[in-house]
């Protein structure tokens, strides 16, 4: 795996841009022209070259309650760029979910994907909306536009030495088949991630169903006892020691609160019986692997991002900031009296522990309480990134107000 020196050269930093809204009333015609006028010139400070090809704006669409989410008015400035600046085609899409609800994997079939069509035009996300750009189901093909937005697989599986955790990644389809990416996420807090911004919204938002098992630590080994010759080539793999050899049986046990999913047990396997494979369909427990998440998290998007990082800008709207993510279908107020703005680069990780670090002061400004644990987790994202690839932590921000 190679990083850019944009992303581990401190003379060679990728630019990141701060528009500062906390003056105006993101609320107001007027202030959301001036945003997204902000918005255009930092993505060309961000990015100064052409764009080509198809481009995805990766966004999060949040639940039917969900009233604090992510607006398609602030991704106009986007579609509007890419237009100019040499597009062939510009759409905005997310993947399906492994909860339930209007956006599931199960609710959403291969040939039926209209629950999670009306959800997203219902919220702006349409060639009639604000941003003026179809949706597209990312691990849905049905979804793909001829002509303007083309893909015609699921997923893909890639193997990407020199990561961590993972030896091989599930990138959904669409996202794979994105010439160039701007990543729309919304900042709010999460109750398993700690923080959720640009690093969940490529982990988890651009990963299919196996990716977001695996996260969730849902993929599991399973082990056909009749192939099963007790080698011992997968337990003496295991990272964390969750498979073991025990008395009285003829193949390895697993023990699923060690278990994170990396799939190297799977990989030595498949070199001798391929006796044993990684296997999940749903999610059983939510909080399973919460203490390692950030770091995973990190591995994750590593992965997803290889080869992607000059072609993929982030964009962090810092406005109606939640306790609970986008994904949580209730009604919920922010929790700041004002909205912070937009974040424009192309460093996720360092990103993501600016934006936690604004969240922090802006709450300690207002007296409100904090959440120590989920404030912290971008910057043990952060750290991680930096020890273990010598990604940047600290960035310098180009301010520019509203």
């Amino acid at each position: 795996m190679r990083l850019p020196a944009g992303l581990t050269a401190q003379e060679q930093a990728f630019p990141t841009v701060f528009v500062d809204c906390s003056a105006v009333d993101l609320a107001k015609p007027k202030s959301r022209d001036r945003v997204n006028r902000a918005l255009e010139e930092a993505l060309a400070r961000v990015h100064p070259g052409a764009f080509f090809g198809q481009v995805l704006l990766k966004v999060h669409i949040g639940e039917p309650k969900c009233v604090t989410r992510l607006q398609p008015r602030f991704a106009a400035s986007s579609a509007r760029s890419l237009r100019e600046r040499g597009a062939a085609g510009v759409v905005a899409g997310d993947t399906t979910v492994a909860y339930s609800g209007p956006r599931s994997h199960k609710q959403n079939p291969a040939d039926d994907v209209s629950a999670y069509l009306d959800l997203a035009s219902k919220h702006g996300w349409s060639a009639e909306g604000p941003a003026r750009v179809p949706f597209v189901v990312l691990d849905r093909p049905a979804t793909a536009i001829a002509g303007q937005f083309e893909f015609s697989e699921e997923e893909e599986r890639v193997e990407i030495p020199g990561i961590r955790r993972f030896k091989d990644f599930y990138l959904a389809g669409g996202f794979a088949a994105a010439d160039f990416v701007i990543n729309h996420a919304h900042l709010t807090l999460h109750g398993v991630a700690g923080l959720a911004g640009c690093v969940k919204a490529i982990a988890m938002g651009c990963s299919s169903l196996p990716g977001k098992l695996r996260l969730h630590q849902s993929l599991l080994p399973q082990i056909d006892a009749e192939k099963c010759v007790a080698c011992g080539r997968c337990v003496d793999s295991c990272p964390e020691g969750a498979l073991a050899a025990q008395e009285g049986s003829e193949s390895p046990v697993v023990d699923p609160d060690l278990c994170i999913g990396c799939g190297e047990c799977a990989a030595v396997c498949a070199l001798g019986t391929g006796a044993l494979k990684l296997r999940g369909s749903k999610i059983t427990e939510w909080q399973r692997g919460q203490d390692t998440l950030p770091a995973r998290m990190a591995d994750y998007t590593l992965g997803l991002m290889h080869g992607r990082w000059d072609r993929t800008i982030h964009v962090l709207h810092m406005y109606r900031v939640t306790k609970l993510c986008d994904c949580v279908n209730v009604r919920q107020s922010p929790i700041l009296s004002r909205d912070l703005g937009f974040l424009v680069g192309k460093n996720p990780f360092a990103m993501d522990r600016v934006a936690g670090r604004m969240l922090a002061e802006a709450l300690a400004r207002e007296n409100r309480d904090l959440d120590e644990s989920a404030l912290s987790a971008a910057e043990t994202t952060a750290a991680y990134a930096a020890d273990a690839y010598g990604i940047l932590a600290d960035i310098h921000l180009e301010r520019m107000s509203v």
